[in-house]
Parts: C-alpha cells; sequence; structure tokens
C-alpha cells in the first residue's frame, strides 16, 4: 500500500477521532507544529527512520518532546502510535491528509493562485468571491509568486488548472509560429 494510501487512513480515523471530541483545531495546529519541528530538525528526521536506534530510544526522544510540548492525548497517541508502527516518518503527509479531510468534511475547496507578482487585498478578496461562486463552496486560497509568469495567473483548483499567465500564452504563439501555423 502506498505511503498516501497508508496516511489517508490514518488521517480519516484522526478526522473521527477530532471531530467527535470537538478537538479539530486543536490537534490541527498541534500536529502542524510537531510537523514544522520534524521537518526543521536534521537530528529528528535522521533518527526516526534510522533502523540503527531502537524503537525504544526513539520513544524516549518522542516523549521528551510531546512533554515538553504538551499536546492533547489524542495527538500524543497519535503519534506514538505511528511510531510504535514504523510510520512517524510519514508524519507530514499524515498532516496533509487530515487538512485535505477536514476540509473536505467543512465544505471547503482548497485553491493555489500562482502571479507575476503580489496581489492587493482588494484583488484577492474579489479573486475568493468569484472561485466561490463558481465551485459553490468555501475556498481556502493559498496565494504564490512566480515573476517568470509575466502576467495574468494560474489558478490550481484540486485536480483543474486554469492557466492564464501570459507565459504560457506566449509559449503557445512560439509553437504555432513553429509548427507554421500562423494563427
Amino acid at each position: 500500500m502506498s505511503e498516501i494510501a497508508v496516511a489517508r487512513r490514518y488521517a480519516e480515523a484522526l478526522a473521527d477521532l477530532a471531530t467527535h471530541h470537538n478537538q479539530v483545531d486543536a490537534i490541527m495546529e498541534e500536529l502542524g507544529q510537531f510537523v514544522a519541528l520534524y521537518k526543521s530538525s536534521p537530528e529528528l528526521s535522521g533518527l526516526i527512520p534510522n533502523s540503527g536506534v531502537s524503537q525504544t530510544d526513539k520513544l524516549k526522544v518522542l516523549d521528551a518532546i510531546i512533554s515538553r510540548t504538551r499536546p492533547s492525548g489524542t495527538t500524543a497517541n497519535l503519534l506514538r502510535l505511528l511510531l510504535r508502527n514504523y510510520r512517524l516518518q510519514s508524519v507530514p503527509v499524515v498532516f496533509e491528509e487530515f487538512q485535505r479531510e477536514m476540509n473536505k468534511r467543512r465544505g471547503i475547496v482548497p485553491a493555489e493562485i500562482t502571479t507575476a507578482g503580489p496581489v492587493a487585498t482588494r484583488e484577492r478578496d474579489l479573486i475568493i468571491g468569484r472561485l466561490q461562486a463558481i465551485t459553490g463552496k468555501q475556498v481556502e486560497v493559498f496565494f504564490k509568486v512566480d515573476p517568470a509568469l509575466i502576467g495574468g495567473a494560474i489558478t490550481r483548483i484540486g485536480s483543474v488548472v486554469y492557466d492564464g499567465s501570459i507565459r504560457t500564452r506566449l509559449q503557445s504563439i512560439k509553437r504555432k509560429m513553429i509548427a507554421g501555423d500562423g494563427g
């Protein structure tokens, strides 16, 4: 089974528990903090998948982190379960799948918009409003800047991409000119 499929199972179970205990936001924050720590610490991210370090020693390190950060019992139990099942190195993927699952349950559609330059607050609000009107759902938008686009924007909603960048338009014109299709 793929890492994503396994992570999805953990995420769905976590979403059930978090929803049942009304802890979604707390667990989202706690797990996000652990993932940030895991990704930013070469010592931790190197220790966990290391087969030369015993599970007992890994558990001691994890318990020390848990005692310092004091996450909820649900988050602590998830981390210990992942370690016990040799899956703690997959915690970033579990977190992504948990976010995806909670967004799905809340009716939130994630969207990523890449523009050539920063977008002013007023325009951001207009874009978000338009995307919500198009999808009929609440949209959580992440804006990125890529000067190589020259102008326009690329919008990704789920697996659908709307490319209105000048870079892509110029590439299309170039392909047509090379193919001799002048129009």
